[in-house]
């Protein structure tokens, strides 16, 4: 929390204070929702994506063709 503001940007009661983590000022009582809620589990993302490449269907290679063009051979110049 740092500085005050002249209200709360979520409710508009007077004398908000500036929560650098949210980008708002917010008065005591909005400051204190959810601390009553228990903290959840962390998650962390790379075992999110990790699950998530897992879910995601492996698409077919393309088949190319691996040989090369026909090339006509250079001219020969006599000097």
């Amino acid at each position: 929390m740092g500085r005050r503001s002249e209200e709360c940007d979520f409710c508009c009661a007077p004398y908000g204070t500036w929560a650098a983590s949210l980008g708002m000022a917010l008065c005591s009582a909005c400051a204190r929702t959810g601390e009553d809620r228990p903290a959840r589990d962390p998650v962390l993302v790379g075992d999110v994506l990790a699950d998530l490449v897992l879910a995601l269907p492996v698409p077919e290679p393309p088949a190319f063709e691996l040989s090369a063009p026909a090339l006509s051979a250079p001219e020969r110049r006599d000097p």
